[in-house]
């Protein structure tokens, strides 16, 4: 099924063969010439913190993605944005000594080139895309699973986000769900594979919430439900997460989902995130009279 989610426990910090599981289950197509893969390098944070994309599960990645596909022609994709210059951050968090490993580049959609794109947006009728995603034949979004100071969860949907052109990105964030519905909209991802190993709980995300290790790897082809499993499994309801229905309306994708992985209904519970609504829904009437 299109919208089977598939969750697997990193069991002995045997990431290797996580990783390998879970692409094996998630359907990718057999011939692949070129691969997009967006990261998550959304603030100067090493990945102990687990706001930003780590280089050990991008390695792993990486290497489970070149068994399949040898010859591909890799890109690992990022946009500068309000507090990030993505050159600096692939340098800085490790990414280019990983994509040289495994013959892939590291991509600045700010240096490549744009085009514009009709899109039946909530906010945007026409948008710029960056051709890499246009031109390649499969798209990932790899995220970090964090909770966020606005929208509750940030995953594979509002990790398209960034791929916005705009490098103050922050100017969205007065229609934030919308933006990020339109986003995907204009830049679709074919799957999201979620790096739910170290993640952030707390309303600090999506950069300085608090580290928590989970040791998931959840992936699947429809980014919606995959968003709708992991708001789920944190402790949100889908439904009252703004982007995730949304995305279910302009139908990206679908709020219901099968689910399958190696954990028992008992390991599902212990997954369950800290996040204080109530110090939420302050910060966010405080945000109306700024």
């Amino acid at each position: 099924m299109k919208n089977t989610v598939y969750a697997v426990k990193i069991r002995s910090n045997r990431l290797r063969e996580s990783m390998e599981q879970l692409l094996q289950r998630t359907m990718l197509p057999t011939k692949v010439e070129s691969i997009a893969i967006k990261i998550n390098m959304c603030d100067f944070r090493l990945r102990e913190t687990g706001a930003t994309s780590d280089p050990l599960v991008i390695d792993e990645l990486l290497s489970a993605l070149r068994k399949i596909y040898p010859n591909s022609e890799i890109f690992l994709i990022e946009n500068d944005a309000t507090t990030a210059l993505a050159d600096i951050l692939f340098s800085y968090l490790g990414i280019i000594e990983i994509a040289k490993k495994h013959g892939a580049n590291t991509l600045n959609l700010s240096h490549d080139r744009w085009v514009k794109k009709e899109i039946d947006g909530l906010i945007f009728k026409k948008m710029q895309v960056p051709t890499v995603l246009e031109n390649c034949d499969l798209v990932i979004t790899h995220p970090k699973l964090k909770t966020h100071g606005i929208t509750k969860i940030t995953c594979g949907l509002k990790n398209m986000f960034g791929c916005l052109r705009e490098k103050r990105k922050i100017k969205f964030h007065r229609f934030l769900d919308e933006a990020i519905v339109d986003s995907n909209l204009a830049f679709r991802a074919n799957f999201s594979i979620v790096d739910a190993n170290i993640c952030q709980e707390g309303i600090g995300g999506p950069a300085y919430g608090k580290p928590r290790k989970l040791g998931l790897l959840i992936g699947g082809m429809d980014i919606v439900a995959v968003d709708a499993f992991c708001a789920r499994l944190i402790g949100f309801r889908p439904w009252f997460v703004g982007h995730i229905r949304k995305a279910a309306h302009k139908e990206l994708g679908k709020m219901n989902y099968e689910l399958k992985t190696n954990m028992s209904p008992n390991e599902l519970k212990t997954c369950k995130m800290d996040f204080s609504k109530s110090e939420y829904y302050f910060t966010k009437l405080l945000r109306k009279f700024h």
